[in-house]
């Protein structure tokens, strides 16, 4: 092969040219090959060399000091875990993706060995990236650029100022925050018996909460358990604007019924109502150390070659990078590092600790301050579900057992609610010392439908098998929160209408967060349903979701076959990506295969959907961690 194509458009690329491969779609067949594709084929190594690569960046030497040395000030923590880089979520770090891409994109290289490549896109930090690598890999590089110029906004102006300008304009959304102060300094509750709990003061039920019965849908019964055990309950709260919580004054109220029951319904203060000028100027001198780590870091974009690599990652990734250290992120982290400081040296001797682990920044201020101020066990809670690509979950090996100086900050114990995560967990080599099961608080609903016996199913299966007498598929889509994954998906259905020999009744489940108008969709003649989904699955024979829809995990633990759309313009960050009886499709075509085909495949194994969750009411494992039972 002398030449090669790699196409990084929206439409399909044109017919009848050379070699191709599609950098957003799962496209192939003939001369068309796909870069998502093989990066999903090839998903475990991949994954495994972009974890080794951030750990490796953290471990690289500049001026004679590793980069994590450099961003340690003096009290053997390094901001360096609070970077962007280091914290690897794709949901915050778009160009994760591009730097998995382009991993696949080197090996898909190393096997066809071009002598050329030809970039079609509008994207000149990819260009930048793929130009590097082709240089490494002697190929030669043209750069096509195609694409609409981006347009004047008020947006793209502020993207163009300064990080540091960037930087003191975040701090607006201090002087927002700046009223919760008065939350600050309630009578914690300093027995043994107390247990402390950071959580955000987020997804409550508003008309318990306004009657001064604080109810968290990421909690959901065992505060009840802690209290009729005889555990009181200390609540650091992170404040974040909602629906249910539009402003800090519904908050403030809401806090303040709250203590005035404290023995029923916990003690709680925000982080926010640590707040000081003595604070924010400490805060300020934390960031401004990191401006000048980040000059004597201004060499770091040669370690940006992952060790045995072609590729050059820096053009993707100098956004994070900057924003972490000048920008907004720094300063919002040097915050973070001071106000959990300020609110644990301020807490009385706290044995047991909780907080929602999902390896954002905060929680390695949180984890900091906690062991510096001599606090007892702490454990971090996996409340959702754990997804291969949600990478921030997850690091390479080597962090995960480091010790000493600026190692890095994990919690005593992980707490994860089911058979997946612990060996999702297990597999990206988590010391297996460190984790112990616990009930999935937030599904415990789906306890009853778990229990629906493998029989029942295949007795409904039998009776909606496409070659049963005809009866119309009731067909559950399940709404994203994302525009374009919802569009894409509700798009690929009406294509696969057409094409699917059986008829279907559809109806639609919005997202809380995103409404969709179904009169662009006129053609399913959906209906729509906003009633919880645990009283709905069961009247369902198939759920269709898109691939970051987490009610799908629903559907599945239900019983119900589960069809999950992907695109590949974005990572598949599905739950239930390799579960056994998740159907993916990536075209109309496949879809519609998926679809004739319920009601003969069946759907996942009784142990698979059984097994996904804890899914005891009682919540015995919460018990034994806790110290309430023994054994």
């Amino acid at each position: 092969m002398t030449a090669i194509v790699v196409w990084d458009q929206a439409e399909s690329p044109p017919a009848g040219g050379g070699a191709v491969l599609c950098w957003r779609s799962y496209a192939h067949g003939g001369s068309v090959s796909s870069v998502p594709r093989y990066l999903e084929a090839h998903a475990d190594r991949i994954r495994s060399k972009y974890l080794a690569f951030i750990h490796d960046l953290g471990e690289s030497l500049v001026a004679g000091r590793r980069v994590i040395d450099h961003l340690n000030f003096g009290d053997g923590f390094s901001f360096w875990w609070m970077t962007t880089i280091a914290e690897k979520s794709p949901l915050k770090s778009p160009r994760i993706y591009d730097c998995l891409r382009m991993f696949a994109l080197e090996e898909m290289l190393a096997e066809t060995h071009p002598s050329h490549l030809t970039l079609v896109s509008s994207d000149r930090p990819l260009a930048q990236a793929m130009q590097a690598t082709c240089r490494n890999l002697n190929i030669g590089f043209q750069w096509e650029h195609r694409g609409a110029r981006q347009k004047w906004s008020l947006r793209s102006v502020y993207v163009a100022l300064p990080y540091a300008l960037k930087a003191v304009l975040s701090l607006r959304h201090v002087m927002m925050r700046w009223p919760l102060r008065k939350s600050k300094g309630p009578r914690w509750f300093a027995d043994r018996a107390a247990i402390f709990i950071c959580s955000y003061f987020i997804h409550l039920d508003p008309t318990l909460c306004a009657r001064g019965q604080f109810h968290s849908r990421q909690w959901e019964s065992l505060p009840r358990l802690l209290h009729d055990s005889g555990r009181r309950t200390n609540w650091l709260q992170l404040f974040l604007f909602s629906v249910a919580v539009p402003d800090v004054g519904t908050g403030l109220s809401w806090v303040r019924r709250f203590n005035a029951d404290a023995a029923s319904q916990g003690c709680h203060a925000f982080v926010d109502g640590y707040i000081t000028v003595g604070l924010l100027l400490r805060a300020l001198t934390s960031w401004l150390k990191l401006c000048a780590a980040s000059l004597r870091l201004r060499d770091i974009p040669s370690a940006f070659r992952p060790q045995g690599s072609a590729v050059w990652l820096w053009p993707l990734l100098r956004d994070d990078w900057r924003r972490s250290l000048t920008g907004q992120t720094g300063i919002g982290n040097c915050l973070a590092v001071e106000q959990f400081d300020a609110a644990l040296d301020g807490t009385p001797h706290q044995e047991i600790g909780l907080y929602l682990c999902e390896n954002q920044a905060w929680e390695k201020a949180l984890l900091r301050a906690w062991r510096k101020h001599g606090h007892g066990r702490i454990i971090g809670v996996q409340h959702a579900t754990a997804p291969f690509w949600h990478l921030y979950y997850f690091d390479d090996p080597r962090a995960l057992t480091a010790r000493g100086e600026c190692a890095l900050p994990l919690p005593d114990q992980l707490a994860v609610n089911g058979a997946v995560a612990w060996t999702a967990f297990i597999q990206a080599g988590y010391p297996e010392g460190r984790l112990v099961q616990v009930e999935a608080l937030r599904y415990l609903n789906l306890a009853g439908l778990a229990k629906r016996s493998g029989r029942d199913r295949a007795r409904h299966d039998e009776a909606i098998s496409p070659a049963a007498a005809p009866v119309a598929l009731k067909v559950l889509v399940l709404g994203d929160l994302i525009p374009t994954s919802m569009h894409h998906l509700l798009g690929m259905l009406v294509d696969a209408m057409t094409l699917l020999p059986r008829q279907c009744q559809v109806t639609f489940k919005p997202h809380p967060g995103y409404a969709v108008d179904l009169t662009k969709y006129r053609s399913l003649a959906a209906g729509e349903t906003a009633e919880p989904l645990a009283q709905i699955l069961p009247d369902y024979d198939v759920a269709l979701s898109a691939n970051s829809t987490s009610a799908a995990v629903d559907a599945y633990v239900a019983g119900l076959p589960v069809i999950i759309c992907v695109d590949g313009d974005g990572l598949n960050l599905s739950p239930l990506r390799g579960q056994a009886g998740a159907c993916f499709v990536s075209s109309p075509q496949d879809l519609a295969a998926a679809l004739q085909a319920i009601g003969s495949v069946g759907a996942a194994p009784d142990r698979n959907r059984k097994e996904f969750f804890c899914l005891d009411a009682e919540m015995p494992r919460w018990q034994r961690l806790l110290g309430m039972v023994r054994g």
